[in-house]
């Protein structure tokens, strides 16, 4: 990085900035290969053999402030997920956790539908209910407020989400959250979008 910083005598830090995302964008090349091979991996693989190493590698990368890397990560992850060994390993950690509910409020709708998708598949194991936040069901229905028709694949999978949580039956929803999670879902139906 010395070289960078010799085109900038006068602002050092520029040529740390350019190295960091020089490194971001590598990291992120790396990620989408990542996500699309763990997206269609087959079990036996040499990436389903190594899955726990690379999962413990991503827990770590969800500490990058780095929204694009947060969001590869998180699918890579909720492909990862599939496999109960990496879910586990995903509920033990309280961080991926609170990382992945605290994205469903976010105003990015592609971290939503990751964190999503990463809690869909952790919480298809009964097991792992109680360490969910006990506001997970009321942040659900809100993004299905927010966002309602118009982003099918978003309300789909968080729908996925909500049937894996209530179905089960691990977590208790309160009187309130029930009344507009039905509010809600009565509202998708009464749209005419639901008669094509």
């Amino acid at each position: 990085s010395s070289g960078i910083n010799a085109e900038w005598p006068l602002r050092p830090g520029l040529g740390q900035i350019a190295a960091q995302a020089k490194i971001h964008e590598i990291a992120l090349n790396v990620l989408c290969g990542l996500n699309n091979m763990s997206f269609y991996n087959k079990e036996g693989s040499l990436f389903a053999k190594h899955r726990t190493l690379l999962t413990d590698f991503l827990i770590r990368l969800l500490a990058v402030n780095n929204v694009a890397i947060t969001i590869e990560t998180l699918g890579v992850l909720g492909n990862l997920a599939q496999y109960h060994d990496v879910a586990e390993k995903l509920a033990q950690d309280k961080h991926v956790f609170e990382i992945a509910a605290t994205l469903l409020d976010s105003e990015n709708s592609d971290l939503v539908y990751k964190s999503c998708g990463l809690l869909v598949n952790i919480t298809k194991y009964k097991e792992f209910h109680e360490k969910l936040p006990s506001k997970i069901v009321t942040q659900c229905v809100e993004v299905l407020c927010d966002v309602g028709m118009l982003d099918v694949e978003l309300s789909t999978v968080t729908l996925f989400l909500l049937w894996n949580i209530l179905y089960l039956k691990e977590m208790k929803t309160t009187e309130e959250e029930r009344a507009k999670l039905l509010t809600v879902l009565h509202d998708y139906t009464e749209h005419t979008y639901c008669d094509t």
